[in-house]
């Protein structure tokens, strides 16, 4: 095949980075690693890639001491480009030659691009070079009257490949058209069934359309549905602004899926030598870029394609800093680079809340005996039915203050206070709510509320395990309208029941652990995840809430750096965030293992009374952990420790947890049948009480 020849720029304007060797296109921040790891990852060695969203953005991905580092440019208001509190430039390749001669916020200067082979195109989408929709841009500027052609092609470029690509699965080989859903299994079978081999069929009202794909010999439909916004996406899943990109996302994700996309099932017609060009550019982007007889380091770490379970983190002990030093004959720490201590009197390690005291409620502590589910009239599933069935469109979000009656007051903090209310909804029914108030009185008059910031991270978001929002009303004050979880927090819950079964504790915390695996899988990070944010509906009933501190997190970016510090839980991050202010859901899992251990521990306080620069030392150059609660297994504490690794590689995801914390409950209900089977008469009495759903767990 013919070596792609890469467009010129236009006259006047930023290179095109389409032009240089070192581009890769629409590659994810994961293979982007892998590319480098290829090339040995030398110090300095780098690549431009393009951010799988928002459109327009970019990312570099820098070797540096072994370790690969990446760097989002955003493309400003004004056209220009720029990586976090950098400086402006008119592109994304006149950035990176400023840093191959200047620092300038980057770890190390770019020294060695790290080029495409020679026949290698960059990627726009799986199956579509840049080459190809260079071309349907031109094609379709050219074909709209009185377009300034320049302009479209420059910088209203990210406008124009949205227009464009909205048609562009109309020409693309698994696009069926309008076919009936067992036309669709038909020509699955017919071409042989093979795990992520798929198709897409318009439905029937000509809007939505369904991924029709083969898994296990046999053909599973997704509904592709519009939201309010006209964006497409499967249900929970994230949104496109098209069918090509969200079919391109699941080629590179799961996500929700049984498998990934993997082959085309070709419509009967489609052109030969089109389908021969489109399957050789369909490979894997970690296939694709692979030079020939390079080996293929780190392959192993790639994600399953089959729709298996990851592998479940080792149980094994970890082994004691004196082990570790009798194991090496030197300092552990000998091949890691610690950071330096920060200085105990630096503004924002000061500004530090290491006890996490600030974000709870202080004046008026939740007292759960003003509510019980039997006073409201339901039980915990019956709630859980009610707040699900809830319409979570924009329109219904917008509360009256005529739909909201508020009654007893159930706790306050610096945000102002918390109430038990009901609430009307658009189609009359009235349902118990939670609502959080906000005098406008304490609003500055330029600055938007943090009720709203976390109103509006909290409405797309929907699961059981979390504190769902109903709605926001603006009235005299500003209200946030939340699930009622009429137990309240898990710590002050437990520190007032030392007899709680460690047992039923699991199986709360694994309730957490599914709630952190959804909003891990919507690339939310929560930064404040503590048994003080974790609310009871029942005694076996859990949801994550305090969503004040999350962020989201675009598709290609895998954390979230801080611009500055702020009255932070301290206690509960993990040493990355205090160094560095990064957080990711790695960084979630850290919290976790304190969460797991405040629970395990009945509602104690982590670290006693060690604060700043006594935690570090223990956390990072000790390399010692908090020690097992006294009442807890040893099984549930060697997933702290997991949590716990120095290295966030290292710790497990949410998803490895839930399936792990599953895997121990369940052990646990067997061990507690026989037990009960053998000792019947005498233990009946005695065994822990913990009501276990069979058709959710087991």
């Amino acid at each position: 095949m013919a070596s792609y020849q890469p467009s010129r720029q236009m006259s006047g304007g930023p290179m095109k980075a389409s032009t240089v060797p070192y581009f890769y296109g629409r590659i994810t921040r994961d293979e982007a690693e892998e590319i480098l790891k290829d090339n040995s990852c030398v110090e300095g060695m780098f690549l431009l890639r393009e951010s799988i969203s928002p459109l327009g953005n970019y990312a570099i991905s820098l070797c540096h001491d072994n370790k690969v580092h990446h760097y989002s440019i955003e493309k400003q208001t004004d056209g220009t480009y720029m990586i976090p509190a950098g400086k402006k430039f008119l592109g994304p390749v006149e950035l990176i030659a400023h840093h191959q001669q200047v620092k300038d916020g980057v770890i190390t200067l770019l020294l060695t691009p790290c080029n495409r082979g020679d026949q290698q195109a960059p990627v726009a989408f799986r199956g579509m070079t840049y080459s190809d929709l260079e071309q349907e841009l031109v094609r379709k500027a050219n074909s709209i009257k009185g377009v300034n052609k320049e302009r479209a092609l420059g910088s209203q470029r990210e406008h124009l490949v949205v227009m464009v690509s909205r048609d562009l699965h109309l020409k693309q080989p698994w696009y069926h058209g309008k076919i009936e859903r067992n036309e669709s299994e038909k020509r699955l079978k017919s071409t042989g069934h093979k795990d992520g081999k798929f198709l897409v069929r318009q439905r029937n009202d000509k809007t939505t359309y369904a991924i029709c794909i083969s898994f296990k010999h046999e053909t599973r439909h997704y509904l592709i549905d519009k939201d309010e916004n006209s964006k497409l996406g499967i249900q929970d899943g994230p949104k496109f602004d098209c069918v090509m990109m969200l079919i391109d996302h699941y080629h590179n994700k799961q996500d929700g899926l049984l498998c990934k996309l993997t082959e085309p099932c070709p419509c009967p017609g489609y052109d030969k030598k089109q389908l021969e060009k489109y399957l050789h550019f369909n490979k894997p982007n970690l296939e694709y870029f692979r030079l020939p007889g390079r080996p293929s380091a780190g392959s192993e770490a790639l994600p399953p394609a089959s729709g298996q379970a990851p592998p479940l983190p080792s149980t094994n002990r970890r082994p004691s800093l004196r082990e570790l030093q009798n194991q090496k004959g030197t300092n552990p720490h000998g091949k890691r680079s610690l950071p330096p201590t920060p200085d105990e009197n630096s503004r924002w390690l000061a500004a530090g809340d290491w006890e996490g005291e600030l974000r709870t409620p202080q004046s008026a502590p939740f007292d759960s005996r003003r509510v019980t589910l039997k006073g409201l009239g339901v039980n915990a599933d019956e709630l859980e039915d009610i707040y699900g069935s809830v319409p979570r469109t924009l329109n219904d979000f917008d509360l009256k203050p005529n739909q909201i009656d508020l009654q007893d007051a159930l706790g306050a903090g610096q945000f102002g206070s918390v109430c038990k209310g009901i609430c009307r909804l658009k189609t009359g029914k009235p349902i118990p709510v939670a609502v959080k108030t906000l005098k406008e009185a304490d609003c500055h008059p330029n600055q938007e509320p943090e009720l709203l910031r976390e109103a509006r991270i909290m409405m797309p978001l929907s699961h059981k395990h979390i504190v769902r929002m109903i709605g926001v009303c603006k009235s005299s004050s500003i209200m946030l309208v939340l699930e009622l979880a009429p137990l309240g927090q898990l710590n002050n819950f437990l520190a007032g029941r030392k007899d709680f079964s460690q047992m039923g504790i699991v199986q709360l915390l694994w309730q957490v652990a599914m709630g952190m695996e959804y909003l891990e899988s919507k690339k939310f990070v929560h930064r404040d995840l503590a048994a003080r944010n974790v609310l009871l509906v029942s005694e076996t009933f859990a949801k994550i809430s305090d969503f004040g501190m999350s962020k989201a997190l675009g598709r290609d970016n895998n954390y979230y750096e801080a611009k500055e510090a702020g009255k932070w839980p301290l206690k509960w991050y993990a040493p990355e965030c205090v160094y560095y202010w990064k957080f990711d859901s790695k960084s979630d899992v850290w919290s976790y293992g304190v969460t797991m251990w405040e629970a395990t521990s009945y509602g104690e306080k982590p670290y006693k009374k060690m604060k700043g620069q006594e935690i570090l030392r223990f956390l990072v150059e000790e390399d010692k952990r908090l020690e097992r609660p006294p009442k807890c297994d040893e099984d549930v504490y060697q997933v702290m420790l997991h949590c716990w690794e120095y290295e966030k590689d290292d710790r497990p995801t949410f998803s490895e947890l839930s399936v792990l914390l599953k895997s121990l409950l369940g052990n646990r209900r067997r061990s507690q049948r026989r037990q009960s089977s053998r000792h019947r008469s005498a233990s009946s009495s005695s065994i822990e009480h913990v009501t276990i759903p069979e058709t959710d767990t087991f």
